[in-house]
């Protein structure tokens, strides 16, 4: 016989049992975990398997099971060259999900709405989706596959899906907080409130406005991007909107606020305070640094991760989860 593991033979469930002196049950149940087999001999089975460079067979066990062992994470859309698909916040959402899908042994399967809906390959036990679209529209598309679904955002009325998010509603206080204590009078906000997390954002500045002499300068709706951002500015500026302070909804979309009045010789903050969301490092050596919002991505990560596992597990419902907190992170550009 071969040496397993070399590229004249494929190592199989048979050949790690002969190595381990144990049946080919004793192997697949060592190897998925089982109870049924002392630890010190799983680890070692496990071992040998490994040195030999052997794989289960996920394909027929998934035959078996029903399961896959898979999770599809669906984000909204690919990359554009203003918003990097390395967005720090997505990245570390990611790696909260690793930490907790991983020890489960479940595998991550990251990909687009357009491509989930579209592909008849994606095998997955649940979905995970960040990125809800305007009004919930990626979650009512995704609900109709029948599979165990949670996501990141705000709650949409009419659909039943569980949601996880963080306080928007607080996240927009806080920024109108700082922006009023500091004598701002005239708010922008820019952002599209057809997407429900924007919108409890946008409900927390009127909220603080309307217990102050601060107004709403104008609602200018915009993607979530530098070039949005900057063309939402250019469209406030354009119309003759007066306003001495923005609330943006992304990082982003405050980077490219910065960039527009910069271009007009509006200096930031003296002239115009900038607050944004999200707490993204957008790396520039002409822009102040900016003021921001942070969400806690690894909790997100981590509670998206617990609660499809606990669907996939038979949990008929979830608690309904209490918003994650937010933290204002002052920086250059109000201060």
């Amino acid at each position: 016989m071969n040496k397993p593991g070399t590229a004249s033979e494929r190592p199989t469930m048979e050949m790690v049992a002969a190595l381990a002196g144990v049946s080919k049950i004793t192997v697949s149940r060592a190897l998925r975990g089982s109870e049924l087999v002392r630890p010190e001999l799983r680890e070692r089975i496990a071992r040998i398997a490994g040195e030999a460079g052997y794989r289960m067979n996920v394909a027929a066990r998934s035959l078996r099971t029903r399961r896959t062992q898979t999770i599809a994470v669906v984000i909204e859309q690919l990359a554009r060259d203003d918003r990097p698909i390395a967005d720090p916040l997505l990245l570390t959402m990611i790696g909260g999900l690793l930490e907790v899908l991983t020890p489960a042994d479940h595998a991550m399967l990251l990909t687009t709405n357009d491509h989930f809906l579209e592909s008849n390959t994606i095998g997955a036990d649940g979905v995970v989706v960040i990125g809800q679209g305007e009004g919930g529209r990626c979650l009512a598309q995704l609900g109709n596959f029948g599979l165990p679904l949670v996501a990141w955002g705000e709650p949409v009325p009419g659909l039943n899906v569980p949601v996880i998010g963080s306080d928007n509603r607080q996240g927009g206080r806080l920024a109108a907080e700082h922006l009023v204590a500091a004598g701002r009078k005239r708010l922008l906000f820019l952002g599209d409130a057809q997407h429900p997390e924007v919108a409890g954002r946008l409900e927390g500045v009127r909220e603080v406005l309307a217990a102050s002499e601060a107004v709403l300068a104008g609602v200018v709706p915009c993607a979530f991007s530098i070039e949005s951002g900057a063309e939402a500015t250019q469209a406030a500026l354009d119309a003759g909107t007066r306003f001495d302070a923005i609330v943006a909804v992304s990082d982003f979309i405050a980077a490219g606020a910065c960039d527009t009045l910069t271009a007009h010789d509006i200096a930031v903050p003296r002239a115009v305070a900038i607050v944004g969301f999200d707490d993204t490092p957008i790396a520039s050596t002409h822009r102040p640094s900016i003021s921001s919002v942070r969400q806690d991505a690894t909790a997100a990560g981590r509670a998206l991760g617990n609660a499809i596992l606990a669907l996939i597990d038979g949990a008929s419902a979830l608690p309904v989860a209490t918003p994650l907190p937010v933290a204002l992170i002052v920086r250059e550009s109000s201060s």
